[in-house]
């Protein structure tokens, strides 16, 4: 009996793509020919210094951006492969901290060690070849991978450097094709295993273009696009980070509300705070978190009206070099009113440390990380059950303190004996130092909560009077010649102080003999750093702080147009800026948003009924939020029809023929105006993408636009219901009133939460 015939691997089905779609001839491509037909050849061929499959230890992002505990602060920096602290054999030197400061006002040392050693920090991505650092930002090793890139016309592969891959094609590779072996280079590249039947190489064959439908998923079929096309299937939210969205539809940049980032974009910002860290010894390297805290140190503006505009743009600086780390991150803001009522009750007791920040600021530790605690010998056998039995709680705590009062261990102090004042003992260090490699974005001097009045803390109604204020000056603050605090700074410091807090066990070195404890002692200081103007940056909870505060101002801004600081002129040092150049969020390229939630869709084939999925849109977001809007993300503009766009919320069965009056799920309608075609052969077809940095002239006549339509109403409708989701459905409609085919082709629909 002949043996049965060994099935196609997924490599055997890349290889004949590739065959297929190159022909009978196949030029030099630098001496490598069919560089695909050897998958040692593939993996290691470089096309004019393009790696056509990226290594795979080049930070790739699906690996690196995991949410596990134990992801941040380890191997992911580039070193120190096994995850471990490079500071586990000393307990006295503290891992991934901030600087700490000298004796004198000015910050002037770092008495912290980063995660890795100084003289090894290699984690910031650079513009050589890829042997130090990795290219951030990219979601995947075939985003990265040059065959990818080239089959999309993607560039250098556009047509500016070289022309589209594959050279002198029979034809082009489809997009179902690309996503087929961009599947398998993310796959790590198999040699043998055999395709997946659920693929888009399955029953159907090579099905035609579309774009990511299911985030995470292998791309539709054409029979599957056809059926989300016209309300048979339904589009699911993507998954993907919102500014990676973003990116793909030319939007601007978005900036969250801290809690609302998912566990990508979390990871993505903790990632890039921890390689900051590792710069923190190199006095003026920008990449440094230091270098970014000294400015404030050294140049902030308060108490008058340049106030604001200062610290959007170092805002933006400092946003920039974090996107240098990473193009998809943006730095997230702190909605205190959301934290309101639990935090006004803890003004009612003498006890300090008793304040509730949102969970991303937080400590925690891990079974692990209790593991390296055990081998340090410092605790004992109850200390150690008490520190396993928080790690498998999963509890995130307020403050370092409060996770050693859980675990049973006492925060104790002891004598330096070269400064002679408070350090922390080697116990406290190590429990620290786990908790800085696991959250970058904890820090130890911190003790939220206050003993003043309640009405410090602001609530909603607070912030409205806030924002109904109706001139700049009370608002902003005074102008040069009559220096004073504005409304929003007034309430800006006191959330510093909220942060900072009290450090209950600061007098406790006097019980070593501390005559008179330094009160800016790094280990040891009397308040919070977020309560000092000097040191207050070093503490990441303070980009978040600061984030809020530019997000009402930009609230108020939007309720008092033309309402402005007097002096446009203004310098901002260290920068070039001035204060005009900050007056516009979107200049800066970004905008806030409580949450966003994204179904992407394909331009391929034109919509009649688009019927969403539910978007999981978090209780809190439904509770919280100020306006609620959908968003039809580039709208074509072409020879096509004219049509009426119908949108609904939660109205999944919506045709021509569901009631738009007294309709509780219906949002609004649009009109497309477009217009017949008098140029030559696709003169009406997508415009070229913009890739030159000098192409100074305007939109292009046929640029795809978007639409806004103001969903508020019909969300607080439908949440008064019993609504916990909400999900966003489209019916297509002729100028008859009719259903219409290939009138409607859009890149997405999004529907966004704003504060």
């Amino acid at each position: 009996m002949a043996a049965s015939k060994k099935p196609a691997s997924r490599f055997d089905r890349v290889r004949q793509i590739l065959n297929d779609a190159q022909g009978d001839h196949v030029p030099d491509y630098q001496g490598y020919r069919a560089f695909w037909q050897d998958i040692e050849t593939f993996k290691s061929a470089r096309l004019y210094g393009q790696w056509m499959i990226a290594p795979a230890n080049h930070g790739d992002g699906n690996a690196k951006l995991e949410s596990s505990d134990e992801q941040v602060g380890g191997s992911c920096c580039g070193g120190q492969a096994d995850g471990k602290n490079a500071d586990d054999k000393n307990p006295n030197a503290m891992a991934g901290s901030s600087a700490g400061l000298g004796q004198g006002p000015a910050v002037d040392a770092v008495d912290i060690e980063p995660t890795l050693p100084a003289s090894q920090p290699d984690c910031w991505p650079t513009g050589d070849d890829g042997h130090s650092g990795h290219r951030s930002g990219d979601t995947s090793r075939s985003d990265r991978s040059g065959i990818i890139i080239g089959l999309r016309g993607q560039s250098p592969f556009d047509g500016t450097i070289f022309p589209r891959l594959l050279w002198s094609a029979a034809r082009e590779v489809t997009e179902s094709e690309i996503t087929f072996i961009a599947q398998w280079i993310d796959a790590g590249c198999p040699a043998d295993d055999e395709p997946d039947k659920d693929s888009t190489d399955g029953p159907r064959g090579n099905a035609p273009a579309g774009n990511a439908l299911i985030a995470g998923q292998v791309r539709a079929g054409q029979d599957d696009i056809r059926a989300l096309a016209c309300g048979d299937m339904a589009h699911q939210v993507s998954g993907r980070c919102t500014n990676d969205e973003m990116d793909q539809r030319g939007g601007l940049h978005v900036r969250k509300e801290v809690s609302s980032l998912n566990a990508e974009e979390l990871g993505r910002l903790r990632e890039a705070l921890a390689c900051m860290y590792q710069y923190n010894g190199y006095w003026l390297d920008e990449r440094s978190f230091d270098f970014w805290a000294r400015i404030h140190t050294n140049s902030c503006q308060h108490g008058w009206e340049q106030f604001l505009p200062w610290h959007r743009l170092y805002l933006y600086f400092f946003e920039q070099t974090l996107q240098d780390y990473d193009p998809l991150i943006t730095l997230p803001y702190w909605s205190w009113t959301d934290y309101a009522d639990v935090n006004r009750d803890t003004y009612q007791t003498e006890q300090p440390d008793l304040g509730v920040i949102p969970e991303a600021y937080r400590c925690w530790l891990t079974e692990a990380a209790v593991a390296q605690l055990q081998d340090t010998g410092l605790y004992s056998k109850k200390q150690l059950t008490g520190l396993r039995k928080i790690a498998r709680s999963g509890e995130k705590f307020n403050s370092g303190l409060r996770l050693l009062k859980a675990a049973g261990v006492p925060y104790t102090l002891a004598k330096d004996p070269q400064t002679g004042q408070a350090i922390w003992s080697d116990a406290t260090r190590a429990v620290y130092n786990q908790c800085r490699r696991l959250n970058p974005l904890w820090f130890p001097n911190r003790w939220p909560g206050s003993l003043g009045a309640p009405t410090h803390y602001p609530k909603p109604a607070n912030v409205d009077q806030l924002l109904a204020i109706p001139n700049w000056h009370d608002f902003g603050g005074g102008p040069s010649e009559d220096h004073h605090f504005g409304a929003l700074e007034q309430m800006h410091n006191g959330m510093h102080n909220f942060a900072g807090g009290v450090n209950p066990f600061f007098n406790d070195a006097k019980k070593l003999g501390i005559a008179s404890p330094d009160p800016q002692n790094f280990e040891n200081p009397a308040f919070g750093w977020m309560t000092d103007n000097r040191v207050t940056a070093y503490d990441p909870i303070f980009w978040a702080h600061h984030s809020n505060v530019d997000r009402i101002w930009a609230r108020w801004q939007e309720l008092h147009p033309g309402q402005q600081p007097g002096d446009l002129d203004g310098s901002q040092p260290p920068w070039s800026l001035t204060v005009g150049d900050a007056l516009s969020t979107r200049k800066l390229g970004y905008e806030y948003m409580r949450d966003s939630y994204h179904y992407p869709t394909t331009q391929g084939v034109g919509i009649s009924r688009f019927k969403g999925a539910g978007a999981g849109v978090k209780r809190q977001v439904l509770d919280t939020h100020r306006r609620a809007e959908v968003r039809l993300h580039r709208v074509r503009r072409a020879n096509i029809p004219n049509c009426h766009i119908r949108v609904f919320l939660n109205s999944p069965e919506a045709d021509a023929s569901t009631p738009v009056q007294e309709n509780p799920h219906f949002v609004g309608e649009v009109s497309t105006f477009h217009g017949s075609c008098y140029g030559g052969p696709r003169h009406c077809a997508l415009p070229l993408p913009r890739s030159r940095d000098n192409d100074l002239r305007p939109l292009h006549h046929h640029e795809p636009r978007n639409f806004r339509l103001d969903a508020s109403d019909c969300v607080r409708a439908l949440c008064a219901q019993g609504a916990d989701d909400l999900s966003v459905h489209l019916v297509v409609l002729g100028l008859d009133g009719k259903p219409v085919d290939d009138a409607l082709f859009i890149d997405g629909v999004s529907l966004n939460f704003m504060d």
